[in-house]
């Protein structure tokens, strides 16, 4: 099984999509890796910023985790790359959040951690979820799940506030589910580089994290936003000042590799084939139920 990182801060409108995105496409397209993204987010967006809106799934992430599906048998081949994947979201996720308590929570993070790596394809070397803006249960469920989380911060006060209540999170559930979880990383995004107090919170950021800070600071650039609107990452996105941005996340797709020692593990038998048998166990919002 490939590295599980969960792309988190509950703070909306940080960038966390926009930077799994882009580094799904860089991990794949520049770095050769067998990538899938998994969408946790009820908004899709990550989904329909790889497929479109016009996509076809048998399924998604709601079945994996509802049905206990493969995750194989539902994740789609993004049309941009061969070694990219998508795990579709679903908007049922936030539908059914609200209808549990908090002692079915407790059950549904332990099942969800089992059921998501359980299931995890063979022969993808780095699966990256991208997480809801919220400290609610489907981001707890994707770091239970997950080997480490990579945070994605702006420079500005409340991105620090989030880190301080994310990292609170982090620790509960490295108590009580997943004691092996790390923090792999840090992003810093929508810097303007003309603006004091952005320069003064990225070096801020460095003091706290050091080396776990991924560089370069991602700027404000028009072109990322242009990318996103073509339905493609910037690593496959050739309009004007692409080439700039496309490096930034190449350069952070290294050093994540660099630092969290992901190795490529090339194809396996079965590796990317969609549309295989569902499993019969019971998924995690049946056990929530009995909870």
């Amino acid at each position: 099984m490939g590295r599980i990182i969960s792309v988190a801060l509950q703070k909306g409108g940080v960038g966390k999509t926009t930077c799994a995105v882009n580094l799904a496409g860089a991990l794949a397209g520049h770095l050769g890796l067998n990538v899938l993204l998994v969408d946790f987010d009820g908004q899709t967006n990550a989904t329909t910023t790889l497929l479109g809106r016009g996509y076809r799934a048998q399924g998604d992430v709601w079945n994996v985790l509802y049905d206990g599906a493969p995750i194989e048998s539902l994740m789609i081949p993004a049309p941009q790359h061969p070694k990219l994947f998508v795990l579709p979201g679903s908007p049922e996720l936030a539908y059914w959040e609200k209808k549990l308590s908090e002692d079915q929570w407790d059950a549904l993070v332990r099942e969800g951690r089992r059921i998501l790596r359980e299931r995890a394809p063979e022969g993808v070397d780095v699966i990256l979820i991208d997480t809801p803006p919220s400290l609610g249960l489907w981001l707890q469920v994707a770091i239970a799940a997950s080997d480490g989380v990579l945070l994605v911060v702006q420079p500005h006060e409340y991105s620090a506030d989030g880190i301080r209540d994310l990292m609170r999170t982090v620790q509960a559930i490295q108590d009580k589910v997943n004691p092996d979880l790390v923090i792999d990383g840090l992003v810093i995004n929508g810097v303007r580089p003309t603006t004091g107090e952005h320069a003064a919170w990225v070096e801020e950021y460095r003091r706290q994290f050091g080396e776990a800070v991924l560089e370069p600071p991602l700027a404000e650039r028009i072109v990322i936003a242009e990318a996103q609107r073509a339905k493609t990452p910037l690593e496959f996105y050739s309009g004007r000042g692409a080439a700039e941005a496309r490096d930034w996340f190449r350069e952070i797709a290294g050093q994540l590799v660099t630092r969290t020692g992901m190795r490529k593990q090339g194809a396996k038998k079965g590796a990317g084939r969609a549309g295989a048998g569902r499993s019969s166990k019971k998924g995690a919002a049946h056990v929530a139920q009995e909870a």
